[in-house]
């Protein structure tokens, strides 16, 4: 993740990785990083195109840990929600944001008001009321890429 202020405005890059099948919460763990960040879990259509379902911050407990918990009906804080997304077929992505919690809840705020997840609101989700505006550029990494470096441009 990049981040660059400009007077009350505020500027993040982030890598997105590919989208993987979500096929179990174990299987999902051979993938995600002990790093914290943002998951996003989709829905699986037939017409190919995914249904944002979910944005997820995972800081204290990293990506890993993060989605093993939510999907953990003794661990879940959100039970109810984990097991009707169960009954899916699930895809998910992720992004490391490591930087601060108050630079993920501005990327999460974001990323809420631009997609509209089904189970995510606006209303309940605030900002962290840093910057007057917050602007995110996404990057989709491909199935072979690593991200080390985010690229300089277009930030």
């Amino acid at each position: 993740m990049k981040k660059r202020v400009l007077d009350e405005n505020v500027y993040y890059t982030i890598a997105w990785s590919r989208l993987f099948t979500f096929g179990d919460k174990f299987s999902a763990s051979r993938i995600l990083p002990e790093l914290p960040g943002i998951l996003g879990i989709f829905e699986k259509r037939h017409n190919g195109d995914p249904k944002c379902l979910l944005f997820y911050g995972c800081w204290r407990d990293g990506l890993r840990l993060g989605l093993k918990n939510f999907f953990d009906p003794i661990f879940s804080k959100n039970k109810i929600l984990a097991a009707t997304m169960l009954e899916t077929d699930l895809l998910y992505k992720y992004t490391v944001v490591d930087t601060s919690p108050l630079d993920m809840k501005d990327i999460l705020y974001w990323l809420i008001c631009e997609y509209s997840p089904e189970y995510n609101s606006v209303t309940t989700f605030l900002d962290s009321k840093r910057h007057a505006n917050i602007s995110v550029r996404e990057i989709e990494m491909r199935k072979d890429q690593i991200v080390d470096n985010i690229p300089e441009f277009g930030l």
